[in-house]
């Protein structure tokens, strides 16, 4: 999932304020007159519910309240039963049998069926549906093909319904990865007679039917989302969280700040350095900040077909000109120096990774080619989305390369939408990226660049690098896996120097005094289930 759009699950600083009611004391599924009032902040009012094509903690944030899948994660990001209460998968690897669970009903009454999985799954690979997310289920028999448009019966899928609880998926090869797909919000069940009744207007307030703790109540565009509970979900029982969810977002991010200090909201998701600063020096107001790790990493990536940086050799120099280590300083909120694309906590992380290029080198190269000094080098532009910090940052990575280089570069500070249209035209020399995992599995990271991804803004293409990709894709051996990875990090950091990778960073909560239990996952999902208040 990536900082900016496409299929990017962001970590962007826009401000609003989503409040929500929840009750608290005895079993919140009871009628209870008194409740309290929970009110926090999104970071941005969603573009859609509609989890075939939603790609950004913006729908999710909502979206994994609204809805569950197959599978789900436990503590220590071990895949559990959800939807389906257990699973089986053949010995070669390549055929997996899904059991639903019984007394599972959609919020109208209906009850959950295997087909409404095949249905989900074929409207994500359809190419009418024009999903950033349909590669996910290109290892199924025959997905690929009908996404291409090469294989038109949507029955040659190797995704069916043996029944109404039992779900069959068959795959191409063995995937050592594929068990945690089904976590992933893409690939939740769907309903395909709401969505021919409503089109495109059946996930809004009064259509969208769903099947998790909480129901959409409203959405006025701009101003709120509203949640309730859901009466029919299956696991009520014991369940500890949120009767209703009133959402009300606002744009000034004065007003979320002010609030949250007069303790009208009760926690703040994405804070800003100065709030972040805010609670670290008032331990005495019962304000405090708390910090979860995150799997993710930001990085200065290349266009590679740009005239400036076409050439590998130019690139590595450039990969040196960055003094990776002052950055948490200049940031402030937790960050630590990346110098492996993987982050701490996927499979293949290194901690002590050293560049093969040194400063001198880089100087080396630069002279070679003609530039002394950085003298007559061309001008780079570089593009940041904005974000809290994202302006220190340009500025840092700009005296970076002159101070060490001598080249000059041109930092645009864009909003998202105009970062992302400059990204799509190849209207740069470099950026400022982020990928935050969709999954724990270095796969995710490393087919972010594999040649036609689209989230590959580099332009870069590499068959051996490919190939690795494929070779970590189809085995089950783990060390062989990792050590297909290892080369391919060495061809994009190293040798190609496609990206840089910049630091890691946590995420961040402030909390108010009356939360008591709060936690979001390593893959930036929060659940309001999981929330307990004083």
């Amino acid at each position: 999932m990536f900082f900016s759009s496409c299929c990017w699950k962001r970590f962007r600083l826009s401000y609003f304020v989503l409040s929500a009611c929840l009750a608290v004391g005895q079993s919140v599924w009871a009628n209870e007159e008194s409740q309290a009032v929970l009110r926090f902040r999104l970071t941005a009012e969603p573009a859609t519910l509609d989890w075939n094509l939603a790609h950004t903690s913006h729908e999710t944030h909502v979206i994994m309240n609204l809805m569950e899948g197959l599978i789900e994660y436990g503590p220590d990001l071990t895949p559990v039963p959800a939807l389906a209460e257990r699973w089986e998968i053949s010995p070669d690897g390549k055929t997996y049998h899904f059991y639903l669970r019984s007394g599972v009903q959609w919020s109208d009454g209906r009850v959950l069926r295997a087909q409404d999985f095949v249905d989900s799954w074929l409207r994500l690979l359809s190419p009418k549906t024009r999903s950033s997310y349909a590669n996910f289920l290109f290892d199924v028999e025959n997905a690929k093909e009908f996404h291409d448009g090469k294989m038109t019966q949507a029955s040659k899928v190797g995704v069916r319904a043996i029944d109404d609880k039992h779900l069959e998926v068959k795959l191409t090869r063995r995937v050592p990865y594929f068990i945690h797909l089904p976590t992933f919000w893409v690939t939740f069940p769907i309903r395909l007679d709401l969505i021919a009744k409503y089109r495109t207007s059946w996930a809004e307030p009064r259509k969208l039917v769903t099947l998790g703790p909480y129901l959409l109540k409203s959405w006025k565009k701009g101003s709120a989302i509203r949640l309730e509970q859901n009466p029919v979900y299956y696991k009520k029982a014991g369940f500890h969280g949120p009767v209703s969810v009133d959402a009300v977002i606002e744009l000034k991010d004065a007003s979320a700040r002010d609030r949250f200090s007069r303790g009208e909201f009760d926690f703040l998701l994405d804070p800003t350095t100065e709030d972040l600063l805010m609670a670290r020096q008032n331990p005495g107001s019962g304000l405090h900040a708390e910090q979860y790790p995150y799997l993710a990493t930001f990085y200065l990536g290349m266009n590679t077909k740009s005239r400036e940086l076409n050439k590998a050799l130019i690139r590595r120099a450039l990969s040196a000109g960055i003094e990776r280590e002052g950055i948490p300083a200049l940031l402030q909120g937790g960050q630590t120096v990346a110098k492996s694309w993987l982050p701490p906590g996927i499979p293949g992380h290194s901690s002590d990774r050293k560049s093969e290029m040194t400063l001198l080198d880089a100087k080396a190269i630069l002279a070679k080619e003609g530039y002394v000094e950085g003298k007559g080098f061309p001008r780079l532009t570089l593009l940041v989305e904005k974000f809290d910090g994202a302006e220190a940052l340009a500025e840092y990575i700009k005296k970076s390369f002159f101070e060490n280089l001598g080249i000059k570069v041109e930092p645009k500070i864009g909003s998202p939408k105009s970062h992302q249209a400059a990204l799509k035209k190849g209207a740069f020399t470099l950026f400022v990226g982020h990928w935050g995992a969709d999954y724990p599995d270095p796969a995710n990271f490393f087919e972010v660049f594999s040649s036609g991804s689209g989230t590959n803004y580099s332009g870069w293409s590499d068959s051996e690098f490919d190939a690795l990709m494929e070779k970590g894709r189809s085995t089950s051996d783990q060390d062989a896996r990792l050590a297909a990875y290892a080369r391919a990090e060495k061809i994009l950091l190293d040798s190609d120097a496609v990206i840089v990778p910049l630091f890691y960073k946590k995420n961040t909560v402030l909390l108010g005094k009356r939360v008591k239990s709060f936690e979001i996952s390593p893959l930036n999902y929060f659940f309001l289930k999981k929330l307990v208040m004083q």
